[in-house]
């Protein structure tokens, strides 16, 4: 967008612009008249669905929780859910932007203070009645989730056996393919052995928050405590899922070191005590070749660039989750001795 229709789509929400920030595709950065930062948002979802974050969010600060970038309706700037630059388009949000940095995934100390601050987040959860309407619900989803993940890596990987030497994508999967399912598989019997339905079945009635992609880069570090940003991805779901996505995002190209993984869970632990049960899920996850899978979700639809940037992340991921069995092995035993 031009700064010009910037202004005219933030005029909507009764708010005044003194500086602009382009950030990234669909997000800006603003400073108002009256000094105060906003964020600008693209969301590329339908209003019931959005309706449905702003219930919950506001629910869970009603709950205590108020470390999240999301509207206050008792401001001016905050009245409003949403505007749209015409009929039928796109949505946007107008949510505070908060002064800080992003955690360090190489710092335990920040680490912690993340999985706290989304052990917080969980319980307030927990504590609100939150409404079903509107929202995405993967609780008992797994199972046939991940199924249909392995199904697409057996398809591409038997195709690229019978192609013999076609493409770098063929020869790619005839070195590494075994091992991909093989992962997919291990993971799959975790899951079986679990109490996953149980666990799913005591979440439906005690709450199931999950902020869905709860990296480090959807925190930030304040002199007033951290944040959480980007809910574009909250559903019902176990927390184990949450756990993983900052385990992994905190992990990859770092080494897998059992360190990261240990100051999240201590930082988690030291706001909510997490089980046996919710270990074993984490490794589900973590075992599974999610990464793989979405790449080669989109591999045959891809043009020749497409294919080549998606053939070099592959081999990639492939090289760095490497270290991932070893990793889980020394996991578990960490578990054990606690």
């Amino acid at each position: 967008m031009t700064s010009q229709q910037v202004n005219q789509l933030v005029q909507t929400f009764k708010v005044k612009i003194k500086h602009m920030q382009f950030v990234k595709s669909g997000v800006y950065r603003l400073i108002s008249t009256d000094g105060k930062q906003h964020c600008l948002k693209k969301m590329s979802y339908t209003i019931r669905r959005l309706r449905w974050m702003d219930r919950v969010l506001r629910r869970i600060r009603h709950q205590g929780f108020s470390n999240i970038a999301w509207r206050n309706p008792f401001e001016q700037s905050g009245r409003r859910l949403y505007a749209r630059r015409s009929r039928g388009g796109t949505l946007y949000i107008l949510t505070p932007w908060f002064n800080g940095r992003s955690p360090s995934p190489a710092s335990q100390k920040d680490l912690k203070a993340c999985a706290a601050t989304l052990a917080r987040f969980h319980l307030a959860g927990r504590k609100a009645t939150l409404p079903r309407s509107g929202a995405l619900n993967m609780l008992r989803k797994w199972p046939a989730l991940l199924k249909a993940r392995e199904s697409l890596l057996k398809k591409q990987i038997k195709k690229a056996k019978r192609n013999g030497h076609g493409s770098p994508m063929d020869r790619l999967l005839q070195v590494h393919g075994d091992g991909l399912l093989q992962r997919s598989q291990e993971a799959l019997r975790i899951l079986r052995h679990s109490n996953y339905k149980a666990v799913c079945k005591r979440a439906a009635k005690t709450g199931a928050l999950c902020h869905g992609d709860s990296g480090p880069k959807n925190f930030v570090l304040t002199f007033g405590g951290t944040y959480m940003i980007d809910f574009e991805t909250l559903r019902f779901d176990l927390r184990a899922y949450d756990l993983f996505r900052m385990i992994r995002l905190s992990c990859k190209n770092k080494g897998w070191k059992l360190s990261t993984a240990r100051s999240i869970l201590d930082g988690y632990q030291s706001v909510s005590k997490l089980e046996r049960s919710d270990i074993e899920l984490i490794k589900v996850w973590l075992q599974f070749p999610n990464k793989a899978y979405k790449l080669l979700s989109r591999y045959d639809r891809s043009r020749a660039e497409g294919k080549r940037k998606i053939e070099q992340s592959l081999e990639k991921v492939i090289a760095d989750e490497r270290h991932i069995i070893s990793f889980l092995h020394r996991l578990s035993q960490y578990v054990q001795k606690g």
